[in-house]
């Protein structure tokens, strides 16, 4: 397997069938998206397709995009004419790719020079549905590797043994490596909204029969002060965290995936607690008793399914069963003293 070492080749060749084609959705990106573009066209992995989707742009980003097709035939355009969202934009892109894997790219952020090709010949060789490589992390001028453990195994599992090995999975679409057939097999898709990735992971792990993970970090994520992740939290975030839980409720109906060491199980409670605290943040009284509504609703459901799970500690799988709510008002609580 090839070794990053940072080598970089440039390639204006098309080809019938690329290998990886990395999908990158642009809205009002003009200031930072020459940083993830430029990435992606000098992989030392020559062999690929970029689609650049405008998402309703309304600043210079549709003739910058415009300007990387002139210039590389291996550069496809997407237009949306009006803003859609992350998750349809990864969906558009998604529907014309022709590349044998598929790879997410955020127009904030940017990939190793290496990365491509190390992650599609890992991939490529046992013909993995989902390779999860590990990314970093810059924010405040500090880097930090994300997931610190993320052990690789010596022969590829299905996503239901990834589960229950005990490991968390990384909800986040990029930085991994997807098999297109398999994504398109099980016709896999963003939802719109915040959090768009969340279900479509989940259920991506739950259908797979080939993961594995990389120890290496292929994928730069940039923490801008006016980025998703760092806005103030906002109705919508709370609505699009609710859809993405809706989204997953139907893996409870998957005894495999509800043992005493499903990471399934343990996950989807610790995000009822993730959007309980979300929602108290906004301090807004009838958004906290809406998310305190929904949470409780899933809790008397699915509360079943945590006793025993060894992935959680007694006092948090105790505090948990009972309430993430009042778990949320704890922490919130301990922070003020």
């Amino acid at each position: 397997m090839l070794k990053p070492n940072g080598s970089q080749l440039k390639n204006n060749k098309m080809y019938n069938k690329p290998k990886v084609s990395i999908i990158i959705p642009c809205y009002n990106s003009e200031d930072y998206l020459k940083k993830a573009v430029d990435s992606a066209l000098n992989q030392s992995l020559t062999e690929f397709q970029i689609i650049l989707v405008d998402d309703g742009s309304t600043d210079k980003t549709p003739v910058l995009l415009q300007q990387y097709k002139m210039e590389d035939n291996r550069v496809e355009v997407v237009t949306h004419l009006k803003n859609m969202g992350l998750g349809p934009a990864r969906n558009s892109g998604m529907g014309v790719a022709t590349g044998e894997y598929l790879f997410f790219l955020d127009a904030d952020d940017y990939i190793h020079p290496n990365g491509i090709e190390v992650l599609y010949e890992y991939a490529e060789a046992d013909r993995l549905d989902i390779l999860q490589a590990q990314h970093i992390i810059h924010e405040n001028g500090k880097k930090t590797v994300e997931p610190a453990d993320l052990p690789p195994f010596p022969h590829p599992i299905s996503g239901v043994e990834y589960f229950n090995a005990g490991f968390f999975i990384e909800p986040k679409a990029c930085g991994k490596l997807w098999r297109t057939d398999f994504v398109k097999k099980h016709n896999l898709q963003f939802s719109t909204g915040y959090y768009e990735d969340i279900a479509m992971v989940f259920e991506a792990f739950a259908l797979a029969e080939k993961v594995n993970n990389l120890v290496f970090a292929t994928y730069h994520y940039i923490k801008r002060a006016d980025s998703i992740t760092q806005q103030p939290v906002t109705p919508a975030h709370i609505e699009g965290f609710k859809r993405s839980l809706t989204d997953m409720q139907h893996l409870f109906m998957r005894p495999e995936l509800t043992g005493k060491h499903s990471a399934f199980t343990a996950g989807f409670f610790l995000y009822l607690k993730e959007l309980s605290i979300m929602a108290l943040k906004t301090g807004d009284q009838q958004l906290i008793d809406d998310a305190k509504s929904f949470v409780t609703q899933m809790t008397n459901k699915y509360a079943q399914f945590l006793s025993g799970n060894r992935l959680l500690s007694f006092p948090k799988r105790s505090l948990l069963k009972q309430s993430p709510f009042l778990y949320a008002k704890m922490i919130k609580a301990y922070k003020k003293s």
